[in-house]
């Protein structure tokens, strides 16, 4: 009977460690392999030298995956608008990996502006972002109608890329017709929703992965609550962690979206700079935090109450910002504190004042000390 029990025991504990151990979809990889679909064309477009283009896509399914409604996952390659394509090896890992999670992704290619390669003139830059923004959103599209044919459920769709895809990412998240920068001619450019392919149908997304992104205006994220993951270098050379000059960085996305009560993970990699190669060790911890984030939107309840009223000011705002804060060397301000002298920005990153913070109108502020 004693020999019965000690059996019976240990035969539970195994139970518990391979309960325990059973991967779970959209979070972990349950499929070994993976079937691509390749260049799949979703659109065209007319690209900046008056070229038309025609725009592929190639899909990434869980090879012998009998569901019928899966979460989708966009990708945009990376290069300033000037090089890559769909191909590019991050973005296979990209689309392998979450694939392999039970996802159905998607790396596309989208128009580019070979005269960036020597210059970068900050108007044909942002129309070429604009551009790519256009593109994605008619690939949001053609995939939502096409929803049967690859098995996707069209209300779970994420968005993602590396660099200039991550800036088109957030870019059909947050940009509203409203905010076009006014250099951009939509009459020769097309409307926000472009002429890509697939007109009338909805190019909304559910959520953002944004690998070294940035916002042209941090004010954009006030339109949607859509939930974003930022990672990025705090030694990026050429998109800022925080903000610099008309870029926005993922510090100041993470910041703004967390006021809002909107969810948001930022992952910083100290000391990193633009980008890193798949080979990097730092890239496992980039698609698990990426896939952790992509379940907890879909499974978690991440509607989270706005962190403070617009009225509220000092210590209340500085204890739910204090680990953020630690993070890009920022430190809340109310009329009361006394932190010498640097600059102050408004909680949408803007430029509020550049003089002893102790003379700001009462208010909620961002206070950088000139001091680094």
């Amino acid at each position: 009977m004693r020999c019965f029990i000690v059996l019976l025991g240990v035969v539970a504990i195994l139970s518990h460690a391979v309960s325990a151990a059973v991967p779970v979809r959209y979070r972990d990889n349950v499929f070994s392999n993976v079937t691509v679909t390749s260049n799949i064309t979703y659109g065209s477009n007319v690209k900046a030298n008056g070229a038309l283009q025609t725009l592929r896509l190639d899909v990434y399914q869980p090879t012998g995956d009998t569901a019928k409604a899966r979460p989708l996952v966009i990708f945009m390659f990376g290069g300033g608008w000037a090089v890559g394509t769909k191909t590019d090896g991050d973005m296979v890992l990209m689309s392998q990996t979450f694939a392999k999670k039970g996802y159905v992704a998607a790396s596309i290619d989208y128009r580019l502006d070979s005269a960036l390669l020597s210059t970068k003139p900050w108007e044909p830059m942002v129309t070429s972002m604009y551009r790519g923004m256009q593109d994605a959103k008619a690939a949001v599209r053609f995939l939502r109608f096409h929803k049967t044919d690859y098995k996707i459920d069209d209300t779970r769709i994420f968005m993602g890329g590396c660099s200039a895809g991550a800036f088109n990412s957030l870019m059909v998240a947050f940009l509203d017709p409203k905010e076009i920068p006014s250099f951009i001619d939509t009459n020769k450019v097309g409307g926000i929703e472009g002429n890509s392919g697939t007109p009338g149908v909805s190019s909304a997304i559910n959520g953002v992965i944004s690998n070294w992104g940035a916002v042209e205006d941090s004010t954009w994220l006030y339109n949607n609550k859509i939930p974003v993951i930022c990672f990025a270098g705090t030694a990026d050379p050429q998109v800022p962690f925080d903000h610099s000059g008309s870029l926005f960085g993922s510090a100041c996305i993470n910041r703004v979206l967390l006021r809002m009560g909107v969810y948001s993970v930022l992952k910083p990699f100290v000391g990193m700079g633009h980008g890193m190669g798949t080979s990097d060790p730092r890239y496992d911890t980039l698609l698990t935090m990426a896939s952790q984030f992509t379940y907890d939107v879909l499974f978690g309840d991440k509607s989270t109450s706005v962190l403070r009223s617009e009225k509220s000011v000092g210590p209340v705002w500085q204890q739910s910002f204090l680990k953020q804060a630690a993070v890009y060397n920022t430190v809340s301000d109310d009329r009361s504190s006394s932190f010498g002298y640097g600059s102050i920005y408004t909680v949408n990153g803007k430029i509020a004042q550049r003089k002893d913070p102790s003379h700001q109108a009462r208010g909620v502020y961002i206070f950088q000390n000139s001091v680094r």
